[in-house]
């Protein structure tokens, strides 16, 4: 028995299917990130996502959360209103479930509690903005107006 790599032609291949080929060689890579944040649920094979029907669930991936609520807005989006909309959107149920849990103790446990929270509020939301100028859909502030982002990527 030979090698392959000793029959004539053996680095020829034959496609039957050249739609398929051609949609993976050619494409559209930034089309496929977006359909891919939206889509998320397909790939992760999430059930409780894709029961949501296109609403924010705090069991999202940040970068689809922040993804979804930078459609919501124009070209230019307000960094502030983008981390509150994205603080609400994540501290919705985990809100119900932190009330169960904590017990009225003193205030200055409470402040503790509150300033990790937001800490990690912040962490996820730079991380995510950070993913999303990385693929190329998000353009960071510029000197001239440092507190908005501008949306690189429009629709689908």
């Amino acid at each position: 028995m030979q090698p392959i790599e000793c029959m004539p032609f053996h680095e020829l291949i034959c496609f039957k299917d050249v739609d398929n080929l051609q949609s993976a060689l050619v494409g559209d890579p930034r089309r496929r990130i977006q359909i891919d944040l939206l889509n998320f649920y397909k790939i992760l094979k999430c059930g409780c996502c894709s029961n949501s029907g296109g609403t924010l669930s705090p069991s999202m991936h940040d970068t689809s959360i922040m993804y979804t609520l930078a459609q919501e807005h124009g070209d230019l989006i307000n960094l502030h209103d983008l981390f509150q909309s994205f603080k609400a959107s994540i501290s919705s149920s985990e809100k119900k479930g932190l009330k169960k849990l904590a017990s009225p103790k003193k205030r200055k446990d409470n402040t503790h509690s509150q300033n990790n929270s937001d800490a990690c509020f912040q962490a996820r939301f730079c991380s995510a903005v950070m993913e999303l100028q990385i693929t190329g859909l998000l353009r960071m502030p510029s000197k001239r107006r440092p507190d908005y982002v501008q949306r690189v990527a429009f629709g689908v």
